[in-house]
């Protein structure tokens, strides 16, 4: 008898686990749409999804006047160049006519984990990182292709 109570209270316990999990995946599916949509609300394309530290994720979005980010924001007509980083190593650069961009940084030694970055560099000031992320399996490489090749566009090179 007491073996057939402790079965139905692990049970028990189990299925309560899958569904908070099942609970929780599905908030953060809600507010992420929510956000999704009020950027969409103000005018902005969502580019991508931005992988942080702590396990949120931003949207890096563009509108007719700049583009936008949770760390910061850039203005398109200040522009003057990107650059797409593996682990600080020039992957891809853009600038636009007649700029030059300043030299590029030394790669760093590889840690055991691929870091994408993306480099804006803007008239008259200090150069914006957008930090793409560390996922493996080419997710973080998507996303920093899909925010270069935004810039890039919008610098008149197109795709």
């Amino acid at each position: 008898m007491w073996i057939k109570i402790a079965a139905l209270l692990a049970v028990l316990a189990v299925l309560w686990s899958l569904f908070r999990l099942s609970m929780g995946l599905r908030w953060a599916k809600v507010s992420r749409e929510s956000a999704r949509r009020e950027e969409e609300g103000r005018g902005r394309r969502i580019v991508a999804e931005l992988p942080s530290s702590d396990g949120t994720l931003g949207f890096f979005a563009e509108d007719h006047a700049g583009f936008y980010w949770p760390a910061g924001e850039a203005g398109k007509s200040g522009l003057r160049g990107a650059r797409l980083l593996l682990n600080g190593g020039v992957v891809a650069a853009m600038a636009r006519a007649g700029e030059l961009l300043p030299d590029p940084p030394v790669p760093e030694p590889f840690e055991g984990r691929e870091r994408w970055e993306v480099v804006l560099y803007a008239t008259g000031g200090h150069p914006h990182t957008i930090a793409c992320g560390t996922v493996r399996e080419g997710v973080s490489r998507e996303i920093a292709t899909r925010v270069f090749d935004a810039v890039r566009a919008a610098l008149g090179g197109g795709l």
